[in-house]
């Protein structure tokens, strides 16, 4: 009898998209409260101060948990359709997986860009009579 290990159903994308869902679900349940704790979205922008950093850590957790109910079912499809591990499967499911983490922090990234400037200020919504900025 085969181990768990030795089975398809133990594949990046399944185990990647359980580790998405768990941190986007511990980040939204205890956010990290300041800069200084050991977990949480740590990138530039999201440290310029306490307003970036609980709006990055807020929406990082919510791409987590969208990321991890994608790919969970994604591996759980995969080790269906394959009857044992194989290079090709490593690498079908591996590939979302590298994609996802990618788009975590560049959606975020970019979320963040719309909502604060440079210095972590945030945004001035361009109301009616003021110029556009240039």
């Amino acid at each position: 009898m085969d181990s768990i290990l030795q089975t398809p159903f133990c594949n990046a994308s399944l185990l990647a998209g359980l580790l998405f869902l768990f941190m986007g679900h511990m980040i939204r349940r205890f956010p990290p409260r300041s800069m200084k704790a050991w977990y949480g979205y740590r990138t530039f922008s999201s440290t310029i101060n306490q307003d970036t950093w609980d709006e990055g850590n807020r929406y990082a957790a919510y791409i987590s948990r969208w990321l991890g109910w994608i790919l969970v079912p994604f591996g759980l499809l995969m080790g269906w359709i394959f009857s044992r591990q194989s290079d090709l499967l490593l690498y079908l499911t591996i590939t979302p997986v590298i994609v996802g983490a990618l788009l975590l922090t560049g959606i975020t990234e970019w979320h963040l860009l719309q909502l604060f400037d440079e210095d972590g200020a945030p945004r001035k919504k361009n109301g009616g009579n003021e110029k556009p900025a240039v």
